[in-house]
């Protein structure tokens, strides 16, 4: 099988890493914490091995080249998954974010990990900072093809806010779920057992394992 040079398919970041005031901003936002050895698989057949990991304010998958140059994933459309360390990405549209591929039994369901960037406000004396009127989100990061590009300033403090979003897929898409009541609106007939299910076992929608018991139990209903 041949195999591609992962180059071929990758440009330059055009954002880079060093317009960030705070290197602990730098580092948490990305998924891992840090650049691991993983392996990106084409629609094609072909196969790349590369030090990869995902930009959570970006969304993007990047690939740190010979030279520790950070690059990334140009053509997404082009990619059937990113296997890093044993976790699986896969490519949601022909825009550059990933979703990561739980498994739930002999199904599934994908996760979105995202981040804006927020001013905390601007130093003041004594080495504290001023609260800004409202904080300020740094969101534009995640848009570069409208060359919006925020620089952050040395004075100012920030923070990362970070969101995980779950899905199930649909077809080519993908619809969102946070609890039992629109989980169970994604299995149409089984919202009660769904529902009740989560009540008798305590699921948390902020523990990875409860949610893949309650997808897998909604898709068991599904087969009946």
């Amino acid at each position: 099988m041949k195999t591609f040079k992962l180059g071929i398919y990758l440009t330059l970041l055009c954002c880079s890493f060093s317009l960030f005031a705070q290197e602990e901003i730098y580092g948490s936002r990305l998924v891992l914490p840090m650049f691991e050895q993983g392996t990106v698989i084409f629609k094609n057949g072909s196969r790349s091995s590369a030090l990869l990991n995902y930009d959570m304010v970006m969304q993007e998958m990047l690939f740190l080249d010979a030279d520790s140059t950070v690059l990334v994933i140009a053509n997404p459309s082009e990619v059937l998954a990113v296997i890093i360390g044993g976790r699986r990405f896969v490519p949601t549209s022909s825009k550059s974010v990933f979703y990561e591929e739980i498994q739930a039994g002999a199904a599934c369901f994908y996760v979105q990990q995202r981040a804006v960037i927020l001013s905390e406000g601007k130093a003041s004396g004594y080495g504290g900072y001023s609260q800004t009127a409202s904080v300020t989100s740094y969101g534009v990061f995640q848009d570069q093809s409208m060359g919006q590009i925020a620089k952050l300033k040395s004075d100012e403090k920030f923070k990362l806010k970070k969101e995980t979003l779950y899905y199930l897929q649909s077809g080519k898409n993908y619809k969102i779920f946070s609890s039992a009541k629109s989980l169970g609106k994604l299995f149409k007939g089984q919202e009660s057992k769904i529902e009740a299910f989560a009540k008798e076992q305590s699921i948390s929608f902020s523990n990875m394992d409860d949610i893949a018991r309650i997808v897998e139990y909604g898709y068991s209903l599904m087969k009946k």
